[in-house]
């Protein structure tokens, strides 16, 4: 499976890197949206974590625990980036496809009993890592650094981190690693889809402002 991760990647790497990151407006709904669905990512490993008994998927039980610290308060900095721009959070909808983008893993959750979960968290570590790395070099050059820090944070994650997690998902059963890689592809085709509605959005507000 680390080949179709590999293309996935090198896909979600194009589409990324050729969306208009130095449009501001695009720029604050993709905060808004990414503030929105990093609300819950705590609960939902913690809603996880609650399926993990005692002595069950130790390794993935410990991953899971020690990334809610990872993860804790990380919507602060979507959040602080957003107001930096000038912006407020309540100017903002959450659109429709951002709350199926996140809602989805609580199905998810229940489903497997905790563990495709994963294949969320590895779809969203990995291309923190792998596509995102020039897009933190255009936002310094357009807003500066202290606008940028969300990105920033993720993209200097710890790549070991994405080896890490295909160790643990080799030692599941074939009906739980389907699970995960089903809902790693899922999790690429709704975060695609939230910045296109994001990007479509900027386009609408510049052409109503350019009329």
């Amino acid at each position: 499976m680390k080949e179709h991760l590999e293309k996935q990647l090198e896909t979600s790497k194009e589409f990324i890197e050729n969306l208009p990151w130095e449009n501001e407006d695009f720029y604050a709904d993709y905060l808004a949206q990414t503030y929105y669905f990093v609300c819950h990512s705590t609960r939902l490993l913690g809603r996880s974590l609650s399926y993990f008994h005692v002595n069950d998927k130790d390794d993935l039980y410990k991953r899971f625990k020690d990334h809610i610290s990872d993860e804790d308060n990380h919507e602060k900095i979507a959040l602080s980036d957003l107001k930096k721009l000038g912006r407020e959070i309540d100017s903002y909808k959450k659109y429709a496809i951002t709350s199926a983008f996140y809602e989805s893993q609580y199905f998810k959750i229940e489903q497997s009993k905790g563990t495709a979960l994963l294949g969320y968290i590895l779809y969203l570590e990995a291309i923190a890592i792998h596509c995102f790395p020039n897009v933190v070099g255009r936002l310094f050059e357009t807003y500066g650094r202290q606008k940028s820090q969300f990105l920033k944070v993720h993209v200097e994650e710890d790549p070991s981190h994405v080896d890490k997690a295909l160790e643990e998902i080799a030692k599941l059963s074939e009906p739980e690693q389907k699970e995960i890689w089903d809902n790693f592809f899922q999790t690429a085709d709704l975060y695609h889809l939230v910045l296109r509605q994001v990007q479509e959005n900027a386009q609408l507000f510049a052409e109503k402002h350019a009329a």
